[in-house]
């Protein structure tokens, strides 16, 4: 039998309520999330905000919560709906990655210059098209096994750029992967990426690595860890940041990072600090300058300063900033589509139903599959199935768009 609740609880104080039901302290919660005992207890007493949807789903594991509502005291949300659709290519993908050579390598020697020719087709494949994890499903396979091969064959004529390339790959493979269910091939490739990375001394390559992983940890909400990995590239990379344009785009890649894990826990003077510093490097980039992996360039400074104040609450500034780009300077339409989706969310914090609508509709344009593996924009939809009658029959639309109508 279902627990009754409070409906007048806050998240925070659900969470205490089934922690303690659960015979958890917060040390222990915390420790099994990933999180600091500091934290849980401001989350509880409020004063953060609730944590996001990746680390309510942790929450709900940890303490025996079947069903999110519990928790959020919204309408019924089964932990199940947010494992992620697989698309029909992952376990393919994955067994490529499964199947990398363990030791030293046999056969013939895959050519390096192949190789890199094949991971630059998959990151174009991946910016240009919005199928791009379909794109991906269909060059993955091939791409992971020629550079696992090549990057471990014992006649590799040059193993440091096949280290590289291999770990650029298994970046493809995290972005493939991402929301589809699979949290531990997520893992296994963005720490096997980094691994790769270090062993090849390539600065770029290693802060490529650590962008992912970053990523991973911050979605999973292990916001300290997402800060330690961050801080320690930025180390790394401070003093060769002025050596070429793809070491200063790295460097503000990662101290954008920064402002934004700051930003989800909500200390905004570290946030925007940090941003101001990551902007400060990336206006220095040619205006020409883009690093598919991590969209690295000045143009994305706009992008980031909406995450960044979305992430806050503050609708202003986010909105302000939104208007100083126009989404169609963004050549990946994945990250065009990301960006329209974060302005969607500052207008649903506004309360602008059909704004939100029209944004998601252009994302879901420019690149619907990263509309369809979104969490926040399968957040946003369903407000709208919830919102005012101008609204409903695009939220069908986008409902079915987005797969949440399946």
């Amino acid at each position: 039998m279902a627990m009754a609740v409070d409906p007048a609880l806050s998240v925070g104080q659900r969470i205490k309520l089934f922690r303690e039901r659960a015979g958890k302290s917060r040390a222990v919660l915390a420790g099994l999330v990933g999180r600091s005992e500091g934290w849980l207890k401001a989350v509880e007493n409020g004063r953060l905000l609730p944590p996001r949807l990746p680390m309510l789903v942790k929450i709900a594991e940890h303490l025996g919560v079947e069903d999110l509502s519990a928790l959020t005291g919204d309408v019924s949300m089964p932990r199940a709906l947010f494992s992620g659709a697989e698309h029909p290519a992952l376990s393919v993908v994955r067994r490529a990655v499964d199947s990398a050579p363990l030791g030293l390598a046999d056969g013939s020697v895959p050519s390096i210059d192949h190789v890199a020719a094949q991971v630059a087709v998959a990151w174009q494949a991946r910016d240009s098209r919005g199928d791009h994890r379909t794109a991906l499903g269909e060059l993955l396979p091939a791409l992971v096994s020629a550079a696992s091969v090549a990057a471990s064959h014992p006649d590799c004529p040059d193993r440091r750029r096949a280290e590289a390339l291999y770990a650029s790959a298994l970046n493809l493979v995290q972005m493939f992967a991402a929301y589809q269910g699979d949290g531990n091939l997520v893992w296994r490739v963005a720490e096997r990426s980094l691994a790769t990375a270090r062993a090849s001394g390539d600065a770029v390559a290693v802060s490529q690595a650590c962008w992912f992983l970053v990523e991973a940890f911050r979605k999973s909400g292990q916001w300290d860890s997402a800060q330690t990995l961050t801080e320690e590239a930025l180390r790394l990379l401070g003093p060769v940041r002025g050596d070429s344009p793809s070491l200063a785009a790295a460097w503000a890649d990662m101290a954008f990072h920064a402002a934004i894990t700051y930003a989800r826990a909500g200390e905004s003077g570290e946030a925007w600090g940090w941003f101001d510093r990551a902007e400060e490097v990336a206006r220095t980039l040619p205006s020409d300058f883009w690093h598919s992996p991590t969209s690295g360039s000045a143009r994305v400074v706009p992008v980031h300063a909406v995450t960044v104040a979305v992430e806050l609450r503050q609708v202003g500034t986010a909105l302000r900033w939104a208007d100083r780009l126009a989404p169609a300077e963004l050549p990946a339409r994945p990250r065009r589509a990301r960006h329209l989706i974060e302005v969607a969310r500052a207008y649903a914090l506004r309360g602008e139903p059909d704004w939100v609508a029209s944004l998601l509709t252009d994302a879901v344009e420019a690149a619907p599959d990263t509309a369809r593996w979104n969490h926040e924009a399968h957040d946003l939809v369903r407000g709208l199935l919830d919102g005012p009658p101008s609204v409903r029959t695009a939220a069908r639309d986008l409902a079915t768009a987005t797969g949440l109508a399946a």
